[in-house]
């Protein structure tokens, strides 16, 4: 019978997928690990040999492992470890990153990290999937899961977050390791509008460790692999089954022929991301520590790597400038950052220098982007006046770049030069390549102006890169036309499918507020000008009274504080008396950002940097400034009073489209904005500029081109997701009796519990959006405690599969009092009963019945021997899992009493699985290691007596405690261990008549090869 689990489904595929990637497997029965790092000295020493020149002894290699050991122990993130990859200077080479195949790669299946040789989070160990060695050096890892698990892949993040990254005795692992990496072999979810933020389930994802502020990255191949792939015989892959631990015969089902074709979505994913040349890209170039408040480390997205990568080829084929056209909040300033290192070594590679110059047209851009770039450990040179900027372009090295910096990058704000500016010259024949990052390419660059002539004139030979996330679309001053054709795009449709940015749900004043504003304005003289009506006292009133009572609701409702706003004015005078109304009669506290002779600019950059990094002010006020170029992910409501236009209205409705989780776990699936002006024309007029601008650009695209719909909506389009949920959940369940549901819903099989589960999660989110909306005829449609009620009904019912389908696994990490409430929950629907309202007293009446709390007792004692064991894989474990499969299947209250006598029957059989397991273990000095090896010894050769296997377990376990010096014998190799060990024994066992009674011959090496394992995870 075909064994289908996560292992036949998932992982063992994708390990052959690595394989055809060309990494080795490395089986965990011949791995020589060092204890403190899981370094696999097997591999480790002749890849550094080779790397160096040299042939390093054991000791010397140990040397150099120890002090791995101790540079992965800093409180940094990794950062020493990381520069020592990657520039190790004085120290030994670890990683050829100029030669990627001259590297050894391999693969692991579940190798233990941590002092436990099993996954046990509680007693500080955990066990990937797959770890990916180079060099033996772990540096990183895969998590399967199989297709539609429980939770989604969200349940891998959670447990990333909350039981891994935030133990410090996995800090120094997570130090070492670059890239960690998720699928559940399941493509990535379509619908948008039913994918929250928060509940994303399938697909792949991959992310680089970043404490609690880890984040998630999809990866959407746009150069699939085509050639190029190892050919894994038959052969190999049986081995690999047995290695582990499952029939060789596994390999011949359909089942496990259609897991192991190269295009499943987790089998595409590794040869995305685990391609030799594009993880060592990754590791490389696509790594970045941000100095934050809070130190972070970032990890390239995909977006990013595929721009890079097109940039060096335009470059490789004699191009000298373009655009890379990626949508706001999609990290323009870190691609520009990161390519600094990539274009030094790539032209370093040509002998040549490369300087970098990044030109923005606004003094508050200058400061922003000069802050980005230092905080990516670029040193970073402000230039003030035409002459600093002439001495800064002709010099042909820098004598700016200090130790620990990645290198230096000139900020120009082009707006300093109203006249010409200086031309470059290379003097004493240096050869220099400038490279000149252009910042928001659709602005002040119009291709008959100054500013633009100016700038291009700069050098002739300079590589121009102009970034965008809205080009200049109109006749005269196209975008492409002036800066060349585009080198790569990011449409918003997928940066919003990504999680880089949110869809923006859009509140009009005229279902909102608008009434109570004009009842509250009354104008002598209708005619009056515009700038008269918005600045007058009267109309700031009530609009500030709109204001302050709107925000102050949005947080109510979301329960949290911590959200800003942004008040986008229509002037500066009106700007003034907003921030002034705010002061004396609000508690909300405003800042005040604009371009005025009144407030210094040192006064507008302090209360920008308190609104990003503090929770003061709660709302700021602008008019230009801010509207572009300043991501602040707390930003999540946008009241726009002033009417932009084209490139401008997209760059400034996108300030509230970052996403955001608030310090009490709330994730935000919009940014919110309160349209005073009536932006739907100009908006629409803008997206078919685009669309145009896309069939032109991009005729072959075809669906992966991208599109431009969707990016706001309003209580209209919530109200239509409302009822695509309702539909979709009418055609599957009656929801209108609780009780009636709660007994359909044990018909169903669990991918439908889960996808009404998904359904009742939407239509509760839909109200919480009508609520926001202040739409309250929508909001009215949801009876809103009912669906509470269902949905607590269908985790129920989940619940009970999972404990049905997966018993030992859930009884393992769920307390006896969820057990409890899981049965408690599942018997209630199996009362039958005509008055459904007296089902309450009904169940009450069971609850207190002699076989019910015999039930509950002996589940709770059968879930304490289950949580005893060390060893879920051992053979008798997975045999009373099948007979708990088989007993919660039949579960009924009419059989309570025959399920308790096999509930009996269950817990003497794990009572003496334990004690048979602490027996030994008593016997060998409580070292689990000896349990394992003779428990795997006793399954694997069941042909022999088990007292005999024991026999020879003692003789091994004597000739160990002999050696006073194992651990040092442990870690100075499995051979040496191995030939030691059997030097003591075989003379005692041949005289104890066991060598060749159990034709020891034949498998001894493989006996102590096991044990050295063991005693290594334990």
């Amino acid at each position: 019978m075909a064994v289908f689990n996560e292992d036949t489904r998932v992982k063992i595929p994708a390990t052959i997928q690595f394989m055809r990637n060309g990494y080795n497997y490395q089986s965990l029965k011949d791995i020589d690990l060092h204890n403190e790092t899981r370094i696999a000295m097997n591999r480790f020493i002749p890849a550094i040999s080779k790397l160096n020149g040299k042939q390093y002894t054991q000791a010397e290699a140990l040397a150099i492992v120890e002090e791995i050991h101790t540079v992965i122990k800093n409180n940094d993130l990794g950062k020493s470890f990381y520069q020592w990859l990657i520039n190790p200077q004085d120290k030994p080479q670890l990683v050829d990153f100029e030669h990627p195949y001259e590297n050894d790669f391999a693969i692991v299946d579940e190798l233990t990290f941590g002092k436990d040789g099993t996954e046990n989070e509680k007693t500080g160990s955990f066990r990937p999937d797959i770890t990916v060695l180079i060099n033996g050096i772990p540096l990183a890892f895969l998590e399967v899961k199989h297709p539609n698990n429980e939770g989604g892949i969200q349940a891998e993040f959670n447990r990333m977050l909350n039981k891994r990254l935030e133990k410090p005795e996995y800090k120094k692992y997570f130090n070492m390791l670059q890239v960690v990496s998720f699928s559940n072999n399941m493509e990535y979810e379509s619908d948008d509008d039913t994918a929250f933020a928060e509940d994303v389930k399938a697909g792949s994802f991959y992310t680089t460790p970043n404490g609690q502020k880890t984040s998630f990255s999809f990866f959407r191949e746009e150069q699939p692999k085509t050639s190029g792939f190892v050919n894994i015989s038959l052969d190999r892959v049986k081995a690999v089954l047995k290695d582990n631990h499952y029939s060789p015969s596994e390999a011949d089902t359909e089942e496990f022929q259609t897991n192991l074709d190269m295009n499943t979505p987790c089998n595409r994913f590794v040869t995305s991301l685990f391609d030799k040349e594009r993880i060592l890209y990754y590791i490389r170039y696509g790594m970045t520590y941000v100095n934050n408040t809070v130190p972070e480390k970032h990890i390239m997205r995909y977006p990013q790597f595929f721009a890079s990568k097109a940039l060096l080829k335009k470059l490789d084929n004699g191009g000298k400038s373009g655009i890379i056209w990626h949508t706001q909040g999609s990290g323009k300033t870190a691609l520009a950052a990161m390519s600094t290192r990539i274009l030094r070594d790539y032209y370093a590679g040509q002998g040549i220098t490369a300087r970098f110059y990044y030109v923005v047209d606004r003094l508050d851009l200058l400061t922003q982007v000069s802050s980005e770039m230092a905080k990516r450990g670029l040193n970073v040179i402000n230039v003030t006046n035409k002459a600093e900027f002439e001495k800064e372009l002709n010099k042909p090295i820098s004598n700016h770049i200090s130790m620990g910096t990645d290198g230096e990058i000139t900020v120009v704000n082009i707006q300093k030069f109203d006249d010409e500016m200086p031309v470059s010259k290379n003097d004493y024949g240096a050869k220099i390549q400038r490279v000149i990052w252009v910042d928001e390419a659709h602005r002040s660059y119009k291709s008959d102006g100054e500013f633009f002539k100016n700038l291009m004139l700069v050098d002739p030979d300079a590589v121009y890169v102009a970034l965008t996330g809205t080009p200049l679309l109109s006749k005269k001053e196209r975008s492409n036309l002036k800066f060349g054709d585009y080198i790569h795009k990011y449409f918003y449709d997928k940066s919003i499918a990504d999680g880089y940015t949110l869809r923006i749900k859009k509140e009009s004043i005229e279902t909102t507020a608008r009434a109570d504003i004009k009842k509250n304005l009354e104008l002598e003289n209708p005619k009056a000008n515009k700038s008269d009506v918005y600045e007058s006292e009267d109309y700031i009133q009530a609009l500030c009274k709109f204001i302050e009572k709107d925000f102050s609701y949005f947080r109510l409702t979301n329960g949290d504080d911590t959200i800003g706003g942004m008040i986008v004015c229509a002037s500066n005078p009106q700007a003034k008396k907003i921030k002034r109304w705010f002061d004396e009669q609000s508690k909300l506290v405003a800042g005040l950002v604009i371009s005025d002779e009144e407030i210094p600019s040192a006064v507008n950059k302090k209360t920008q940097i308190a609104f990003k990094e503090t929770l003061k002010p709660d709302i700021l006020v602008v008019h230009q400034m801010l509207t572009t170029g300043y991501d602040v992910n707390r930003l999540k409501k946008m009241y726009l009073l002033r009417n932009a236009k084209e490139h401008t209205l997209l760059q400034t409705i996108s300030r509230v489209n970052r996403p955001y989780k608030s310090p009490v776990g709330k994730v935000y699936q919009y940014g919110y904005i309160v349209d005073f002006v009536d932006i739907e024309e100009e908006y629409d007029r803008t997206i078919e500029m685009y669309l145009k601008e896309i069939e032109e650009d991009f005729p072959d695209d075809g669906e992966d081109g991208g599109s431009l719909t969707g990016l706001i909506i309003g209580p209209d389009d919530i109200n239509a997701k409302y009822k695509k949920y309702v539909n979709e959940l009418d055609s599957m369940i009656d929801t209108a009796n609780l009780e009636r549901f709660s007994k359909q819903l044990t018909f169903m099989n669990k991918d439908a519990l889960l996808t009404i589960r998904r359904l009742l999660n939407g239509i509760k989110t839909c109200h919480t959006e009508f609520k926001l909306s202040r739409a309250e005829e929508y909001a009215a449609q949801i009876d809103i405690e009912h669906i509470r009620k269902l949905l607590k009904a269908v985790q129920a019912r989940i619940d009970f599969v999972n404990l049905s389908s997966n018993p030992t696994n859930l009884l393992t990490i769920i307390s006896n009092k969820e057990v409890v409430d899981i049965l408690y929950e599942f018997l209630k629907t199996k009362i039958e009963i005509m008055d459904l309202g007296k089902l309450i007293d009904a169940m009450k009446g069971v609850a207190n019945t002699q076989e019910y709390k015999e039930l509950t007792d002996l589940v709770t004692k059968v879930q304490d021997e289950i949580k005893r064991n060390r060893n879920h894989n051992q053979i008798e474990m997975v045999k009373l899992d099948e007979v708990l499969q088989k007993l919660f299947g039949k579960l009924d209250i009419a059989n309570m009493a025959e399920i308790n006598d096999e509930l009996r029957k269950i817990l003497e059989e794990a009572h003496r699985i334990n004690a048979e397991n602490e027996r030994i273990s008593a016997r060998y000095d409580g070292n689990y290691a000896f349990v394992k090896t003779y428990t795997d010894a006793v399954e694997i050769h069941s042909e022999y007596d088990k007292e005999d296997i024991e026999k020879v377990m003692d003789i091994v376990y004597g000739a160990v405690k002999e050696i006073k010096t194992a651990n040092i014998l442990i870690l100075q190799g499995r051979d040496n261990f191995v030939s030691s060990v059997k030097s003591m024994t075989v003379t005692k066992l041949i005289k104890a008549k066991l060598y060749g009674k159990l034709g020891l011959k034949n498998w001894y090496s493989e006996l102590l090869n096991e044990a050295y394992a063991n005693m290594k995870m334990f």
